[in-house]
């Protein structure tokens, strides 16, 4: 590393030295990180409180962010977009998109990055299910129900990349059945959400904000543990297969998804600014009305 030049004092008025100044590429990397982070955080939060979308931990000691496609692998993401699988206005690299991200506690993240579970979407119900494919005891709990994402935020993660992360779970267990017998009562949402008020009951969306006391202030809650009842997958159910035609469906509603629209707005860097009709040209004339072939 050479060493910096030197500098006469005092400093000038217009920014540092030469050579001391922050590159533009470590700004953009820093903006990015920012991003990445700030999207996960307003987005798993539940009841003004952030959440472990597995089991609703609410520690913010234990609470990390998770990559569905882990940050090194530059050139998988890069395919996944010439391939159509993502936009090709994500951003650059999977450590600055957040919808690449997840918000879990540490137990769970350890467990999704050593591919104990996978995380599948299904279009039919619209919600994003767990799936205890290492059939672990631990997990039997969550097994089959749904987890705190909601598939109409504009920053949910792709559904497309939890198919790449499946199939990478049952690699590692080959001698698994490739059939998944899901519970016959479901996909219900995880205990917690239910347990502590999280689901709106009259609309199926999740709360977000922290609830208005009377004075009118917002309290945010905390983790409330509900009694847990194990699913029993030997009970029939739906069979949960990974086929052509299951990974074109998902990958049908990956394109139709609010977050795949919201995610090519913002690569275009363009102002949204005006009226409905002039935005609505400016769309199509970008992006188009088609989806990906």
């Amino acid at each position: 590393m050479s060493a910096l030049p030197t500098f006469q004092l005092p400093l000038r008025p217009d920014g540092p030295p030469t050579d001391f100044g922050w590159e533009e590429r470590e700004f953009s990397a820093l903006s990015s990180t920012t991003a990445f982070s700030t999207g996960i955080n307003d987005r798993d939060v539940f009841l003004g409180t952030p959440r472990c979308i597995i089991c609703g931990v609410a520690e913010p000691v234990v609470l990390e962010h998770c990559h569905i496609i882990p940050r090194v692998e530059g050139r998988l993401w890069s395919e996944l977009k010439e391939r159509h699988w993502i936009p090709r206005q994500a951003k650059g690299h999977p450590e600055h998109e957040p919808r690449d991200g997840l918000l879990m506690c540490s137990n769970h993240h350890k467990l999704f990055d050593r591919y104990n579970f996978f995380i599948r979407f299904l279009p039919s119900k619209r919600k994003f299910i767990l799936v205890n494919y290492s059939n672990s005891s631990d997990f039997q709990q969550f097994h089959g129900k749904a987890v705190g994402l909601n598939i109409f935020d504009r920053h949910a993660p792709f559904p497309s990349l939890f198919i790449i992360h499946e199939m990478r779970v049952r690699g590692f267990y080959p001698f698994q059945d490739p059939k998944v017998v899901l519970p016959d009562d479901g996909p219900a949402w995880q205990d917690w959400i239910l347990s502590d008020g999280v689901l709106n009951t009259s609309t199926g969306f999740l709360n977000r904000a922290a609830p208005i006391t009377s004075s009118g202030t917002a309290v945010s809650q905390q983790t409330r543990h509900g009694t847990n009842n194990p699913g029993d997958p030997s009970s029939g159910g739906h069979v949960l297969t990974l086929n052509a035609d299951d990974i074109n469906e998902i990958l049908q509603a990956t394109w139709k998804s609010e977050s795949w629209r919201a995610c090519q707005m913002e690569g275009t860097g363009t102002s949204w600014n005006g009226t409905a009709a002039e935005n609505i040209h400016k769309y199509i004339s970008m992006i188009g009305t088609e989806q990906p072939l």
